[in-house]
């Protein structure tokens, strides 16, 4: 039997709907601000990561993001946790951190590389490491133009959510770092098939208040962001409806009123954000206490604003530079206000801390546009290096699937036969998904496609990095299985066909989608189209006999069948 391929007769089986579910359910959790329980939360997490120990490697991939998104976010308010606490412990990320780019680098997951990238640099960031930070970043953003994003997703609608959620960790880190123009670019993508108001009123705050600290305009986004943040509010979750608030509170500036009145409204919108306790994530927590502060100014209570930002600042959360120099900002600000004015010589001492502070602020200012540019250069020259590559490497995929397409396959059989050494010939099946004409023609040519997607996705997560799944034509896939024993690729096509059968994609036809193959040992001297032809004719013999079986050199291997299976002729 294939190392890595057992599991457990006694270890209950888990649905993956189930533990995605549960994982997303534990992140929300967590990613709330302040988490209600983080130590539930985790351990929650760690109970999911337990049970996807064995399972497919989109599926670990998936539920090791979440876990990492969840602690990163819970590792940023370290700052007042409990030293012992385990929320606060970046060692678990970093173990996280290396399981998941071992993962992806091993069966070449895309998608999720993208998503190992962004939580490096988040990781990073918790530790001021804005150098490691902005590498990872790059290497995420060159993964996402890659034009096939993999993750073993066994359906499209998960394959898109799965884009949704990496791209919005993207945007939300880029954010971060302040740097909103490549933010702003990601989400322009994103907006073709996803909603990102909310991740857009974000940005838009950020934006703006980065604008201002660097002595620019940065109104005109805030007010932009505050009239989509009212078209949101409607329908918004709970722990979104303070930034939504925020934002209509900053729109209104930080000018001292002139009124009753207007005092009156800006201590009603103080009052309402400290209403608001629990928010989205760490950022969203501080654009809202500065909204909070400027309304507070507004009302003419300089001194409570001052109060509430040097509270904020005694706390700030770690993993957030931009908005951490905005508070430290507003907070000068602000007891500048309160300072005597009529002492000429704390008048002359101020306005030279004015000058220094803009100095830096404009070197700040610089050395960002700096790294953005060396940013957008490395992405240039990795684009134009990958576009030299992929003119090749499309040639040799299939469009449908991503897997490699017949001409790819052709080679890299002829590759394998000719470098095995003697007593090591590969296993080779042909594979056939039954009755496939009859999905198309009474259900659809798109179900039919998405069959076609899930059954490479199954095949592809169930075998080893090594074992090549290409699509043969058709509803016909070819596996090349290196040094191994005919009966023992005979039980791990069992397997990849048990998982094929659990696809929910099936449900639509009222019965399992089932597999026929037919699995050989590629003999010494034996030319790619030869053990083919003998592949392709024990996978026949199988459909002859019913279909929905998976036969070796020694007759049928063992199959698990769902429930409801039941052989048929096609």
């Amino acid at each position: 039997m294939l190392p890595g391929r057992t599991t457990s007769p006694s270890a209950p089986r888990h649905t993956r709907a189930d533990l995605v579910a549960r994982a997303q359910c534990a992140t929300l959790a967590a990613s709330r601000v302040p988490a209600p329980d983080p130590g539930g939360a985790l351990a929650e997490l760690d109970a999911v990561l337990a049970a996807g120990r064995g399972r497919e490697p989109g599926l670990r991939a998936l539920l090791l993001r979440l876990s990492l998104v969840a602690r990163t976010i819970l590792a940023s308010d370290a700052a007042g946790a409990d030293p012992g606490d385990p929320a606060g412990s970046t060692a678990a990320i970093d173990r996280q951190l290396d399981e998941l780019l071992a993962l992806v680098a091993e069966y070449g997951l895309s998608l999720f590389a993208a998503d190992a990238q962004m939580l490096v640099a988040r990781r990073a960031m918790l530790d001021d490491d804005d150098h490691t930070a902005l590498a990872a970043v790059s290497e995420a953003l060159a993964h996402l133009e890659e034009p096939v994003l993999v993750d073993h997703a066994p359906t499209l609608a998960e394959h898109r959510r799965n884009l949704a959620c990496t791209r919005r960790l993207a945007a939300s880190t880029l954010v971060s770092l302040d740097l909103h123009d490549l933010a702003e670019t990601l989400l322009d993508q994103a907006a073709e098939t996803e909603t990102t108001g909310y991740e857009r009123v974000r940005l838009g705050l950020s934006w703006g208040l980065r604008l201002e600290r660097g002595g620019r305009p940065g109104g005109e986004r805030i007010r932009a962001a505050a009239e989509l943040a009212a078209d949101l509010r409607p329908d918004a979750a709970p722990e979104q409806r303070p930034l939504l608030r925020a934002a209509c509170v900053l729109a209104r500036g930080h000018a001292p009123a002139t009124t009753t009145v207007a005092r009156h409204l800006a201590r009603q919108d103080a009052a309402a954000l400290a209403r608001e306790h629990a928010v989205a994530s760490q950022h969203d927590r501080l654009l809202a206490h500065v909204a909070r502060a400027r309304a507070l100014e507004r009302a003419d209570e300089v001194a409570a604003a001052v109060c509430l930002l040097e509270e904020l600042r005694a706390r700030r959360p770690r993993g957030e530079p931009g908005l951490g120099l905005t508070v430290s900002r507003e907070l000068a600000r602000l007891r500048a206000a309160l300072a005597p004015s009529a002492d000429l010589v704390a008048r002359r001492a101020r306005a030279a801390a004015d000058d220094y502070t803009a100095q830096l602020e404009a070197a700040l200012w610089t050395l960002q546009e700096a790294r953005v540019h060396s940013l957008r250069t490395h992405l240039a020259h990795d684009r134009l290096r990958r576009e030299h590559g992929q003119v090749a490497a499309l040639a040799l995929a299939d469009a449908l699937t991503g897997l490699p397409n017949r001409r790819a396959l052709d080679r890299a059989l002829a590759e394998t036969l000719a470098g095995c050494a003697p007593g090591a010939t590969p296993a080779v099946a042909m594979v056939d998904v039954d009755r496939f004409k009859q999905i198309n023609d009474t259900i659809s040519h798109a179900h039919g496609d998405e069959v076609l997607r899930g059954v490479a996705a199954a095949l592809r997560s169930s075998l080893r990095a090594p074992d090549l799944v290409a699509r043969y034509g058709g509803d016909e896939f070819v596996v090349v299985l290196p040094d191994t024993a005919p009966a023992d690729a005979a039980a791990a096509l069992g397997r990849a066909a048990t998982a094929v059968a659990a696809m929910p994609s099936g449900a639509a036809a009222g019965r399992p989608v089932t597999l026929s193959v037919g699995v050989v040992g590629a003999l010494p001297g034996e030319a790619a189209d030869e053990v083919l032809a003998r592949a392709d004719a024990v996978m026949y013999a199988v459909k002859r006999a019913g279909g929905g079986a998976v036969r070796g050199p020694d007759g049928p291997a063992p199959l698990a069948r769902p429930a409801g299976a039941a052989r048929s002729r096609s």
